[in-house]
Parts: structure tokens; C-alpha cells; sequence
């Protein structure tokens, strides 16, 4: 079975709306460890900088 890099993703939360079906298909090109390394990078964002943050919404525009 292939690597599915969206359903990882999406697994740690990550969400796609509005994404092109050109940024998906980048996306479900990512290798396990690009995705490992995102969803490191989302679990900073959601611990460490959105306790310090006014709004945790829009934690994720830091990246994004």
C-alpha cells in the first residue's frame, strides 16, 4: 500500500480546505519524513507559540 502524506497530515489535524488540486498534489507527493518534519513543526505551533499567543487561531498563519 502507498503512503497516503494527506491522510498523515490530516491525522495530526492539518486541514486542506481551499487548498488547489495543485497544492494537493504537491502534497500527496511528500515523503513520511516531510511529513514527520510538518507535523513537528504544527506541534510547536499549537504548544509552545499559541500559549503565547492572544489568538490561537491564527497560530497557524505563522507558517501558512
Amino acid at each position: 500500500m502507498a503512503y497516503d502524506s494527506i491522510a498523515a497530515l490530516a491525522a495530526s489535524g492539518h486541514t486542506f480546505e481551499g487548498a488547489s488540486e495543485e497544492q494537493l498534489a504537491v502534497i500527496a507527493h511528500l515523503s513520511p519524513e516531510e511529513v514527520e518534519v510538518i507535523n513537528s513543526i504544527k506541534s510547536r505551533l499549537d504548544g509552545d507559540v499559541a500559549a503565547h499567543s492572544q489568538d490561537s487561531n491564527t497560530t497557524g498563519g505563522v507558517v501558512w
